[in-house]
């Protein structure tokens, strides 16, 4: 009577989702399903109670030059043994299906709303991926950029006379950037949606996009979602480093910074682009903490077409105006 719930999983993954339950349980029977599919991911993600206990399952549903999942299970895995992500009870590369214990707690900002207890701990938990043994690798990461911003760019969204000052900044960052000086096991994602609170500590889930990485690619995007000021930056950062970082260390942060901008401002813009065909030119729109705070009154909606090409356009108008500043030139100079 139960399998009934399976109904609303794909059904060409249904046969793998029960092997994986009765290889997990001893029974393909589940009390409860639940959708939980967020973020920017194609994976389908479900909580499922069984035996009155609560996991989550989930289902990778492209793979790609990008998304592997035999990768994915490996970093999984490692961050799991290491108590950084949750227990994985089942994790099979070919049927990309993997089930893992679920984490119950509220969003981390509830959860530890003191924001210099929350950056601390935030970098701590970074620090410990970055402890871990080296991921498998992917791509580099400026590489991967220059291909986010063809794609990008071949959508015709805009004149590319719009992104042209943007991207030719980043070609200076890509010209002098020592991408594989600092090569650490990174998570690559994390952003709010992926950093649990289960009242005593942090977990980090969601592995998809995990490889071996320049170490400022984390920070950068922590940086993005939970720094809204220099002074938290500078916490964050002593945080991770243990001490106040170096001027060539703060030089690296704020170029790769630039670069992470551009990154998910290029995706978002994309995944609008995806939505409807034709775009408002203007590409002036309210900055980053302005943002920040429409998104906490509910006043942006990242699954909406308006909010994707808001935000899309924000992360770009952020990238070109701190690449404007005296502080890109000397980031530069130091790496130079």
């Amino acid at each position: 009577m139960h399998n009934s719930l399976l109904s609303i999983l794909p059904p060409h993954k249904l046969k793998a989702v029960e092997t994986a339950l009765q290889q997990t349980f001893g029974t393909s029977t589940v009390e409860a399903i639940e959708l939980m599919t967020r973020g920017l991911s194609p994976a389908l993600v479900y909580k499922i109670q069984v035996n009155g206990q609560a996991y989550i399952l989930r289902l990778v549903m492209a793979i790609n030059e990008l998304i592997d999942p035999a990768r994915e299970y490996a970093c999984l895995r490692a961050a799991a043994d290491a108590g950084i992500a949750p227990a994985v009870l089942y994790a099979d590369a070919n049927a990309a299906v993997s089930i893992c214990r679920f984490i119950a707690g509220p969003p981390i900002w509830v959860g530890l709303p003191e924001k210099d207890v929350q950056l601390k701990s935030i970098a701590e938990k970074v620090k410990a991926i970055h402890a871990l043994p080296l991921f498998p690798p992917l791509i580099n990461f400026l590489e991967g950029m220059t291909h986010f911003r063809d794609r990008f760019l071949e959508m015709n969204m805009f004149p590319e006379s719009a992104t042209a000052e943007h991207f030719a900044h980043f070609d200076q960052i890509k010209s002098i950037y020592p991408i594989n000086e600092e090569l650490v096991s990174s998570h690559n994602d994390l952003n709010p949606a992926n950093i649990l609170f289960d009242g005593e500590r942090i977990w980090l889930i969601d592995w998809e996009a995990s490889f071996k990485n320049d170490r400022y690619v984390d920070l950068a995007i922590v940086a993005l979602y939970f720094a809204a000021n220099e002074q938290h930056i500078d916490t964050f950062l002593t945080a991770y480093f243990g001490e106040t970082p170096t001027a060539l260390q703060k030089a690296k942060f704020y170029l790769m910074r630039q670069v992470v901008f551009l990154y998910y401002g290029t995706i978002f813009l994309r995944m609008a682009a995806e939505m409807k065909e034709t775009h408002d030119q203007d590409m002036k729109v309210p900055t980053l903490l302005e943002v920040k705070k429409m998104m906490s009154k509910g006043e942006v909606n990242l699954g909406s077409y308006k909010g994707k090409i808001l935000y899309g356009k924000m992360l770009m108008q952020e990238a070109l105006t701190e690449m404007k500043r005296p502080a890109f030139e000397q980031a530069l100079s130091l790496l130079n």
